[in-house]
């Protein structure tokens, strides 16, 4: 008596297997990634007054006095335009940076920190520095070393990451 063999359609929605032990891992760590960073925001804004970008993007700025090219500081922070023309709208509100027309190409802005914006960069990372030490209790430096080169190797293969 003959089998069936029940052949089912290939839809192109449907995962591949693969590797599947392998995409469980990467499953897992995005999935930490995502509540990592979800935790890091909330408790930024609870602990430290500011949100993660405001914070980060005061950070950037801090790096050199002049300030820095809109289009490079969307481009470091790895944020959208429309997100980070937000946040600096936020920060502009408080009196923290301002943006200055760039007098070789008026098209092109500067984004620095106002004298209230360093003084609130001080404040802000002398208690982000507490913040981050709380944050990895129990982890080893080396560990902090490997885990920051890993992030780092991630999203640069993001950054070229295709779908087919």
């Amino acid at each position: 008596m003959p089998t069936a063999i029940k052949i089912a359609a290939k839809n192109s929605r449907a995962p591949q297997a693969r590797d599947s032990s392998r995409d469980h891992l990467n499953n897992k760590l995005f999935f930490r990634l995502f509540q990592a960073a979800n935790i890091y925001e909330t408790q930024a804004v609870r602990l430290v007054n500011f949100s993660a970008v405001s914070g980060a993007t005061l950070g950037a700025l801090s790096r050199d006095p002049k300030g820095m090219l809109f289009s490079d500081l969307y481009d470091y922070l790895g944020v959208s335009r429309q997100n980070l023309d937000a946040v600096l709208k936020g920060l502009e509100k408080k009196g923290l940076v301002e943006r200055v027309e760039v007098e070789a190409d008026r098209r092109k802005r500067m984004v620095c920190l106002t004298p209230a914006g360093v003084e609130a960069w001080e404040d802000l990372y002398a208690r982000s520095l507490e913040f981050f030490r709380q944050g990895t209790k129990g982890v080893s430096a080396s560990e902090i070393a490997d885990c920051t080169e890993t992030l780092s190797r991630i999203a640069r293969a993001l950054r070229t990451a295709q779908l087919d």
